[in-house]
């Protein structure tokens, strides 16, 4: 059965994370993506360790469905290798600082001007405009300035760095979604477009909610941050944790009967009585070990699970059917699995991850390059 992008060709030009996981989701929903790579190494992505068979894990988990091209972009060559092949592509995503690809020919404006219906995404830290488009940045520091370190401290106030890569990840849902309405309007119009996509604009889209409220008048929006009983962590006697998502009343009011303690359900929401009703939960889950707790509530309507860590939730079954094995360095690799389920289209795993210019011939006669070209162009050193 056919992708729903079946027929798109995407041109990669990004590394890392954000971009190549962007390019992986449009290549799981059935595109033909491929992933232009600089010598000599390639995606820095591919060195990093724990190795599957000849790859690298965290390399074949954001590349897989693409094809490697390696190509010197800082040559007139390469760079005419790339402007040849995005005439005849419908997506390019690049993440480079702005405005350095338009040094080399190949901005926007330029390739568009070849090609009208290119969708053109430009994925970078703060934007291709404003006081701090050229900054370089990483997700930590994305997350820093969009507002997400400075509102989720420990309880000694510094901020918290979590395991995923929050601002990336947000950043390269953002660009996916614009390069996917880019292709749509271009049904419409026959026109492609420029799609401006960042980290910095992702993060501020998750916290959506709280800068609306912030901007609107200060108005208080750490209801979900730990001040209300009813919306929670608790420790466990044995040191883990639960959590408490009863914000409906009736869950509010399961819980506090399943705990003995129904006395508290009337007062969820009066400020003044958190504090004291948060203690008397933590006094009453202290007294059981998490799973015990976790079992016993699972049979209760009322939105408390166990806090797990990664290795935990990866067990669990619901976790088991997100998850799938693809190949990876000739040797198979556990991971996340597509996170679009399509009805009709579905998303699929058609090749596993490159190795390094695994593709660059075939890609280059697809181009209409003849063979000689292709092998002047690696004697001269463009091509890999």
């Amino acid at each position: 059965m056919s992708g729903a992008l079946d027929g798109i060709r995407v041109l990669d030009l990004t590394r890392y994370i954000p971009g190549p996981y962007c390019t992986m989701l449009l290549g799981d929903l059935g595109a033909d993506v491929i992933k232009v790579e600089e010598p000599p190494g390639g995606d820095p992505t591919r060195i990093l360790p724990p190795a599957v068979g000849d790859d690298s894990a965290a390399h074949a988990c954001l590349n897989r469905n693409k094809r490697s091209l390696v190509v010197d972009l800082r040559r007139e060559e390469g760079a005419e290798v790339v402007r040849r092949l995005a005439r005849g592509a419908d997506v390019l995503v690049e993440a480079f600082r702005p405005g350095s690809l338009a040094k080399r020919g190949l901005g926007a404006d330029a390739l568009r001007a070849e090609n009208p219906g290119l969708v053109y995404c430009s994925l970078s830290g703060y934007g291709q405009q404003g006081p701090l488009a050229s900054r370089a940045g990483h997700d930590v520091n994305y997350a820093a300035l969009g507002g997400f370190l400075g509102t989720n401290a420990g309880a000694d106030g510094r901020p918290v760095l979590p395991l995923a890569q929050v601002a990336d990840m947000a950043g390269a849902l953002v660009a996916t979604i614009g390069i996917l309405a880019a292709l749509y309007a271009r049904e419409r119009t026959g026109y492609g477009q420029a799609v401006d996509a960042s980290m910095l604009q992702g993060m501020l889209a998750l916290l959506t909610m709280p800068a609306a409220r912030t901007l609107a008048g200060g108005q208080r929006s750490d209801e979900l941050t730990g001040t209300h009983a009813s919306y929670n962590v608790y420790r466990c006697r044995d040191g883990r944790y639960l959590s408490v998502g009863a914000l409906e009343p009736q869950f509010w009011k399961g819980l506090c009967e399943a705990l003995g303690r129904g006395e508290l359900a009337r007062r969820q929401w009066k400020d003044d009585a958190q504090a004291g009703m948060a203690a008397t939960l933590a006094e009453v889950f202290v007294t059981r070990d998490r799973d015990e707790w976790a079992r016993e509530l699972a049979t209760k309507d009322v939105c408390v699970e166990p806090v797990l860590d990664l290795e935990e939730a990866l067990g669990t079954p619901q976790a088991q059917g997100f998850l799938m094995d693809q190949a990876a360095g000739g040797a198979a690799l556990r991971t996340v699995a597509p996170p679009l389920r399509l009805g009709a289209t579905p998303a699929s795993v058609r090749r596993e991850a490159p190795t390094l210019g695994q593709h660059s011939d075939e890609v280059l006669i697809e181009a209409g390059y003849a063979p000689e070209d292709v092998e002047a162009l690696r004697d001269a050193g463009v091509v890999t």
